[in-house]
């Protein structure tokens, strides 16, 4: 503290006050940050989450054609009727990946990797023109030798294909999804973490500032305050504490100044009353002597 002792109680007080809006303006900027990272790692976790369900959906969409249309293959290879709300369900089904499909495209790439995302669209797509849309065809026009031949021989490499890019993609997603995951955690931590760190720099700027305002102000001032009482009291012999160049210690020289004064007022004021008491002695004895 005595360090202070030479500057303006304002200065210091505005450094201190510049200090603490400087530690909150860091504390708010990396809050505001980290808040923005947190929503773009929502973000991302929605996006892959989303392209993770559309994916996942056209899947069962084809196992679900593929299962209703070989059902009514079979029946039609038994020698019956082909049934047309077999037929029909088979096409919802197909439908419904050709839609999925769409929707996928529409979402990618988005936050996966370009690459992932491209070979599973290609990949699919050419599941959907090549695979089950032909074989579709075949089971409604073409004989049933041509159909088990698309069915046998032509669908399932393209569907394994395809199966190996969902797992390509399904397994690049979780990985982003961790990284993502990780990042947010990190940041939440390490804002949780600033945050402590500052309160707690808060709080000791706020001991140190009333530890500054008893040493600097409070004190001082109660020591001019008990030194006007001695001056009330008549004791203009004790010296005034010098308490450096800050606000409160520029008013000891006036202090001074006004010690000095009154000392040199009361030590006029006794010297003439001196002078008078001798003056009316020195009368009396002369009356005195001329009476004789």
């Amino acid at each position: 503290m005595g360090l202070l002792r030479n500057f303006s109680i304002r200065s210091v007080m505005l450094t201190v006050l510049g200090l603490f809006c400087l530690l909150w303006l860091g504390v708010g900027l990396y809050s505001a940050y980290s808040l923005s990272q947190l929503g773009k790692g929502n973000e991302v976790d929605r996006e892959l989450v989303t392209q993770m369900s559309v994916l996942s959906k056209g899947n069962d969409q084809y196992f679900r054609f593929v299962t209703r249309l070989s059902r009514v293959m079979e029946a039609k290879a038994a020698g019956g009727a082909a049934d047309e709300k077999a037929f029909a369900s088979a096409q919802q089904a197909l439908d419904g990946m050709a839609k999925q499909l769409a929707n996928f495209k529409r979402l990618s790439p988005g936050p996966m990797d370009a690459a992932v995302s491209q070979q599973t669209i290609n990949d699919w797509q050419k599941l959907l023109d090549e695979g089950v849309a032909p074989q579709m065809k075949l089971a409604r026009e073409g004989t049933l030798e041509q159909y088990r031949t698309q069915a046998n021989n032509v669908t399932p490499p393209l569907s394994r294909a395809f199966g190996a890019a969902a797992e390509k993609f399904t397994a690049t997603a979780d990985a982003k999804l961790d990284e993502t995951r990780i990042r947010v955690d990190s940041l939440t931590q390490a804002t949780k973490i600033i945050i402590i760190v500052a309160v707690i720099i808060g709080l000791l700027l706020l001991l140190l500032t009333d530890r500054y305002l008893v040493a600097m102000l409070v004190k001082p001032l109660e020591r001019i305050r008990n030194h006007f009482r001695l001056i009330a009291e008549g004791d203009l012999s004790q010296p005034v504490q010098e308490m450096g160049r800050n606000c409160v210690g520029k008013l000891v020289p006036l202090l001074t100044a006004m010690q000095d004064s009154l000392r040199e007022a009361v030590s006029a004021i006794r010297s003439g009353s001196e002078n008078i008491w001798r003056g009316g002695n020195f009368r009396r004895q002369q009356r005195s002597l001329f009476a004789h």
